[in-house]
């Protein structure tokens, strides 16, 4: 919410982490802080959703801290927005083919690595056989969940880069 309500600009970029053209540019991606504090407001504690009954939100902190994923139980329906993505999002290539495969978050965007892990774990166990990320194209049918689960078990090497600001410490 610091995010979306003027408070804090997201932490800077780390244009190194995960190789690829996005990557490099990305300190010139925006940072906000912007404020619509009139158009947010928090979620309930208990995971669900108001105004979407069959809908709940799971915490998946580590792209960015007090990140959401929701969740539709009905049709096994995921929107996980960038606690991973579904193309290699600090590549060109990968963004302009939209080859869909799963990748760990926005690499130069992801402050804390641990938490973006144990998120993706979180998810895993969902057994989702539909998602839809923030980067990529959705992804269905009943190969998902054992996607979402190799990611979650080979998240260090699939996902997490070698090196970086942020691979080792969080940001502060």
């Amino acid at each position: 919410m610091a995010y979306l309500t003027g408070k804090e600009k997201y932490p800077p970029p780390d244009a190194f982490v995960g190789g690829g053209l996005m990557a490099l540019m990305s300190p010139l991606y925006s940072r906000g802080p912007i404020d619509i504090s009139d158009r947010v407001t928090t979620l309930p504690e208990d995971g669900s959703v108001p105004t979407l009954r069959e809908w709940r939100w799971v915490a998946t902190p580590g792209h960015t801290p007090g990140h959401v994923s929701f969740f539709r139980e009905r049709d096994r329906t995921l929107i996980v927005g960038d606690a991973f993505t579904t193309v290699k999002a600090e590549s060109l290539m990968g963004v302009a083919t939209q080859k869909a495969e799963l990748h760990g978050p926005p690499a130069y965007y992801t402050p804390d690595w641990d938490a973006a892990k144990a998120s993706v774990e979180r998810l895993a166990g969902l057994d989702a056989v539909a998602l839809a990320a923030g980067h990529g194209p959705p992804v269905a049918g009943p190969q998902v969940a054992a996607m979402v689960r190799e990611l979650a078990e080979n998240f260090d090497a699939i996902a997490r880069p070698a090196s970086g600001k942020y691979v080792r410490d969080p940001a502060a």
